[in-house]
């Protein structure tokens, strides 16, 4: 199965997501915009594959995210 990346991004003024080149609405905390981007996944994964969601780290690398049951944590790429 094909692998998207929905990434999280900083922006100036909140969060946004981008998924397949397409940029989200600014959302005003981290926590909304992945809410956000999971949302967005889950509606569209049918019809595109397996979608990974990302957020670049201090060194600029990109790293998945893992949702547990309270909180999101970065895991290694």
């Amino acid at each position: 199965m094909t692998e998207f990346y929905c990434d999280i991004l900083p922006r100036p003024n909140g969060w946004i997501f981008r998924l397949d080149g397409t940029q989200s609405p600014v959302y005003p905390s981290h926590r909304l915009a992945v809410e956000a981007a999971k949302a967005h996944a889950d509606q569209i994964t049918d019809k595109m594959g397996s979608i990974v969601l990302r957020q670049q780290d201090l060194t600029g690398r990109m790293r998945k995210l893992s949702s547990g049951s309270v909180s999101l944590r970065m895991v290694g790429v």
